[in-house]
């Protein structure tokens, strides 16, 4: 296509199979794009001469190339076949018997010379433990990564420098509480644990609940929105988002919450603006003096069951489809033809279902993370709040407006404002703000507190 390779060129290749072993149809494309480029395919098993003029005078060949391209792909899909029911074998052959299947595991846990047993590497497992540390308070991958960098903490990626995708995989790691992932089923005391299962799940709950300010929080040198996701406007329900204020006030761009609606004209709304550094100390401090063990009660087991009794199911469908898979390689592996459409087929349904398993064990976090201490969550928001007051380095700054904004996401499911009272042509004097609590709990912060 860019012509670095002149029309009336030859390409060689021992056989058809060495050109694509894709699908029929995806293999013949990559043939005549060639062929319609001007250049001629040789094959140098049989010499046969593939070129447009060629196939236009003779169509026969090309019968013979779809045919081979078929060959190509059902042989390539069988050996991938194998190749995956044997690695699969293997796993399971090593949980059950407790041997050690491969060298290679998490960078923080060691085998032995005879590949029998599993430790933790001290110096790795401290490291572990900061970056776990960080991420319970609702720190970000990124900011992680720049305390790591800033304080010289040795990397364990070939770059040298810790990188946000890295951290993004040891917190989702089941190996932290020592299981290990197969087909979606998690086998646990496999290797030895930095934190237990409880607390791992904690984390996930933790890091779930501070995905929706991930968007406007990875860039800057601080969280300018603390409530990202949470603030609606309370006269159409459209989202209050950050904008500028053009005029300048004690020095600097005063900046303001907006109904996005108004701006846009997505609603009929007026643009009712409350400036942030009027909203975020009221905000704060009236959060900081909930009773969130009160107000938002504990969640039942019974709760927890129900969601993790899902899940369950979903693992047990991954496990019948893998039985099905199972039987499928077997007689391929004894002879029958026909069947990688059928194995293809169960791949797309074990993806499908992984992918259904994921969602649920948020879910499952979720609910589980709901029976965290009251005072607890009190006394985080409490200290984070102090901390913010007090703390001028840029760095620290953003990570504890990081943290505090995962603290209050963690508890809020939104924050209704009203900046002119019950109505669009009130006062400012009469504003007010709703506030729902994970749980349903509904607060008001009346005017005299805002």
């Amino acid at each position: 296509k860019e012509g670095q390779v002149q029309k009336g060129s030859l390409l060689l290749v021992e056989n058809l199979d060495r050109l694509s072993r894709a699908k029929v149809m995806d293999a013949l494309e990559v043939f005549t794009s060639i062929i319609n480029g001007g250049i001629t395919i040789v094959t140098l098993m049989d010499g046969m001469h593939y070129s447009k003029e060629s196939l236009n005078a003779n169509l026969l060949p090309l019968m013979t190339t779809i045919m081979s391209f078929a060959m190509a792909y059902e042989e390539s899909a069988k050996k991938g076949v194998r190749v995956k029911a044997s690695w699969k074998a293997k796993q399971k052959a090593a949980i059950a018997g407790g041997s050690i299947m491969t060298k290679r595991t998490p960078k923080w846990i060691e085998t032995n010379a005879e590949r029998t047993k599993f430790s933790l590497n001290e110096e790795r497992t401290t490291v572990v433990n900061q970056i776990i540390a960080l991420a319970e308070k609702g720190t970000g991958n990124n900011s992680i990564c720049r305390h790591l960098n800033n304080k010289g903490v040795p990397s364990w990626n070939v770059s040298g420098k810790w990188q946000h995708s890295y951290i993004q995989k040891v917190l989702q790691n089941h190996a932290l509480y020592g299981g290990i992932e197969i087909d979606g089923t998690v086998k646990e005391n496999y290797y030895p644990a930095v934190i237990t299962h409880e607390k791992w799940l904690l984390l996930q709950a933790t890091r779930s609940s501070r995905r929706t300010t991930l968007a406007t929080n990875r860039k800057g040198n601080t969280v300018t929105n603390l409530f990202s996701g949470l603030l609606k406007c309370g006269y159409c329900g459209g989202p209050m988002n950050v904008a500028g204020y053009k005029s300048r006030v004690n020095g600097y761009d005063r900046k303001y919450y907006g109904c996005q609606s108004a701006r846009t004209g997505a609603a009929k709304c007026k643009m009712k603006t409350w400036f942030i550094d009027e909203l975020e100390p009221a905000l704060l401090f009236w959060l900081t003096k909930v009773d969130y063990g009160t107000l938002m009660g504990q969640t039942s087991q019974e709760a927890v069951n129900i969601e993790r009794e899902k899940l369950a199911a979903i693992n047990q469908q991954i496990e019948v489809t893998n039985n099905k898979r199972s039987n499928v390689v077997g007689a391929i592996e004894e002879g029958a033809k026909g069947l990688v459409s059928r194995i293809n087929e169960l791949d797309e349904n074990l993806t499908e279902l992984a992918a259904a398993a994921k969602a649920q064990k948020q879910a499952v976090n979720l609910v589980a993370a709901r029976n965290q201490n009251g005072a607890g969550r009190m006394k985080a928001l409490v200290n984070l709040f102090k901390a913010l007051k007090t703390t001028t380095d840029v760095a620290e700054l953003r990570t504890l407006r990081e943290q505090l904004s995962a603290s209050i996401h963690a508890v809020t499911e939104r924050i209704t404002l009203y900046p002119t009272g019950h109505s669009l042509d009130g006062n400012r004097a009469n504003r007010f703000i709703d506030i729902e609590f994970r749980g349903g709990s509904v607060r008001r912060i009346e005017s005299e507190e805002c």
